[in-house]
C-alpha cells in the first residue's frame, strides 16, 4: 500500500468502472468530481469519460481487499480508540458506470454536492453496495468495525 489512510485526509474509496470493482487509498481532493484540481493530472471534471485516464494515473494508489484486510489484522491490537479505526472505513463510493457518488465522509465536506452534470450524489452508508468479496472488514466471519466499536467505544484517544 503506497499510502496509509489518515483520518479525513487520505481516504479509502471504492470504485466501479466498466463493471470492475477497485479500492483506492488516495488524497481526498481527487474525489471532488466536478471541481478542477491542480493535482488531478489536468482532468477538469472526473466522470465516466475521464475515469480511465484518471484511474490509470492513480494506479499506484489501488489496493486489494486482501491488503486492506491484512492491514486491519496487523493493526488490531494497536488501535487504542475507535477514532483510529475510522481511518479504515471507506469514505466514498464512485460508480462511473451508473454515474453515482455516495459519501459517508465523516467530516463536513460534501463530496456528494460536487458531482458532474447528470450524476447522482448521495450522503449515505454505502457498505451494502460493496460486493461481498470486496468487504475487507469482514474478518473470520465477523465485522471488524463493529467488533472494534464494541471494544473501544469507551476508550479516549
Amino acid at each position: 500500500m503506497k499510502l496509509m489512510p489518515e483520518y479525513a485526509q487520505t481516504i479509502i474509496v471504492g470504485v466501479t468502472f466498466h463493471g470492475t470493482w477497485g479500492w483506492y487509498v488516495s488524497e481526498r481532493e481527487y474525489w471532488f468530481l466536478n471541481v478542477e484540481m491542480e493535482d488531478r493530472f489536468g482532468i477538469k471534471v472526473l466522470d465516466e469519460t475521464t475515469a480511465e485516464q484518471f484511474l490509470n494515473r492513480i494506479d499506484d494508489c489501488r489496493v486489494t481487499s486482501l491488503e486492506l484486510s491484512q492491514t486491519l489484522e496487523a493493526l488490531r491490537e494497536a488501535f487504542a480508540s475507535f477514532d483510529e479505526v475510522l481511518e479504515f472505513i471507506p469514505a466514498i463510493y464512485v460508480n462511473f458506470d451508473e454515474r453515482l457518488l455516495c459519501s459517508q465522509f465523516p467530516e463536513p465536506m460534501s463530496f456528494e454536492h460536487y458531482i458532474p452534470e447528470g450524476w447522482t450524489g448521495l450522503y449515505q452508508d454505502f457498505m451494502e453496495r460493496v460486493p461481498k468479496a470486496q468487504r475487507y472488514w469482514l474478518l473470520g466471519g465477523a465485522d471488524f468495525f463493529n467488533e472494534m466499536w464494541n471494544k473501544l467505544k469507551d476508550a479516549r484517544p
